[in-house]
């Protein structure tokens, strides 16, 4: 989400761009800022009808997908380095 008061705000739904003004739409008590997790009623044309509060559901299985990602990167990452040590040695890999 993009801050509205700089501009026309912004939010991205699904990889698609909906630029909005919070006037009228806006049904939250926090004022819009970047990274806050909304739902947003679109119509069938395309134009935002509403941005309220994600359910608290939702917000978990977020956090929770996240730390999934997080996790499967770390382990990735462990993988990669452990076939460089395995080629290389681990003196190859610290080099000044």
């Amino acid at each position: 989400m993009r801050d509205p008061r700089t501009g026309p705000g912004l939010l991205i739904v699904e990889g698609r761009q909906y630029w909005f003004c919070p006037e009228g739409i806006w049904k939250l008590k926090v004022p819009p800022k970047p990274g806050l997790v909304v739902e947003v009623r679109i119509d069938p044309a395309g134009k935002i009808l509403a941005i309220t509060a994600a359910p608290e559901s939702q917000l978990a299985d977020r956090s929770a997908e996240s730390s999934s990602s997080l996790h499967a990167a770390r382990a990735a990452g462990v993988k990669i380095l452990r076939k460089i040590a395995a080629k290389c040695g681990v003196p190859g890999l610290v080099r000044h």
